[in-house]
């Protein structure tokens, strides 16, 4: 919910913000602007140039939004004699605009209003970006995934993560200081809830995952095993129990826990079948069990599931690999 959320505000907001560079005007010019100082072909260059730059048009819509309000008496005749207060003035640039957006439509409404309102717009796109964002950086779920991302512990794959190569050689996460800021903190925070309700599912799950990235697989075993007394037969609960045991079986070298693997894992996708990780993860443990038929088919399975970006191209990867170890076998 939170990545699909994230995705929505992202298209809205235009993409990542930037700051600005070298080419940015100096900020009076956006106020002169605003005021309907600048002359018609500087004010097409800083219009367009607003256009394509996130720090310029806060700065734009900051103005406008100054030049918008209700006014006194002696503004508002000052105001008058702008050349903004032209209709003419407004017309021609409303023109341009219209023109520079590639729409030949123009809205016939004064110029001032318009930008007022197109900074609203544009403004609060980018206060709900940057506080939806303040939030997300602090939320233990997206804490642990992007400890993930920044030092992949495993080759099995974690729910919100994004893909990173696997930089942790097996139990290396003893030592704190080894370990990502960002997972300590979400650490501290799960704590602090768990506190308050020791039996909360989400939170019990929440450490668990924690507990896997740093490399105490045993003990998440126990932890999902608490949450699912609390909500039995969940599929997200199920899958990670099956990551959990996967993980002791490379830990400890007991072959016996890639078997309860693919049964939480099938339990799992039986109740939750178009679930991209436990797919995923699935694939990689038929690939530690030498089922390599099971494992090509499991990663053909999740190529139709996640066709793009980086989750992709390790599945393809891993796919080309496998049909290499089949032949041996079709030999055989």
């Amino acid at each position: 919910m939170h990545d699909e959320e994230q995705k929505k505000l992202y298209r809205l907001a235009g993409g990542a913000r930037g700051g600005p560079t070298e080419n940015c005007p100096d900020a009076t010019e956006w106020a002169s602007l605003a005021a309907g100082l600048t002359d018609a072909e500087r004010s097409g260059v800083l219009l367009e140039h607003a256009s394509g730059c996130d720090s310029c048009g806060a700065i734009l819509a900051a103005v406008t939004e100054d030049f918008s309000r209700e006014t006194a008496d002696d503004e508002s005749h000052a105001l008058e004699q702008l050349a903004s207060a032209n209709p003419d003035w407004q017309g021609r640039i409303a023109r341009r605009m219209s023109e520079a957006s590639g729409h030949r439509r123009i809205v016939r409404m004064p110029f001032r209003g318009w930008l007022a309102r197109a900074a609203a717009v544009t403004l609060a796109a980018g206060v709900g970006w940057w506080a939806w964002n303040q939030w997300g950086a602090g939320d233990p779920a997206r804490l642990i995934a992007t400890a993930y991302a920044q030092q992949r512990p495993f080759e099995l794959r974690i729910p919100g993560a994004d893909n990173a190569p696997v930089r942790m050689e097996r139990g290396s996460g003893g030592s704190s200081f080894r370990r990502p800021a960002a997972l300590l903190k979400a650490e501290g925070q799960i704590a602090g809830e768990l506190e308050r309700d020791p039996n909360s599912v989400k939170w019990l799950e929440l450490r668990a995952r924690a507990e896997m990235l740093g490399w105490d697989p045993e003990t998440a075993i126990a932890t999902l095993q608490r949450a699912l007394e609390r909500k039995p037969d969940d599929p997200d609960l199920l899958a990670d129990l099956g990551m959990a045991y996967a993980l002791r079986a490379e830990a400890r070298n007991r072959d016996v826990d890639y078997g309860y693997a693919i049964d939480y894992l099938e339990r799992s996708l039986r109740a939750k079948p178009n679930a991209p990780v436990a797919v995923f993860n699935r694939a990689v443990v038929y690939e530690r069990m030498l089922l390599y038929e099971d494992a090509a088919h499991e990663w053909g399975r999740f190529l139709t599931m996640e066709p793009d970006g980086a989750w992709k191209s390790e599945a393809q990867r891993r796919l080309a690999e496998v049909e290499q170890k089949k032949k041996p076998e079709r030999q055989r």
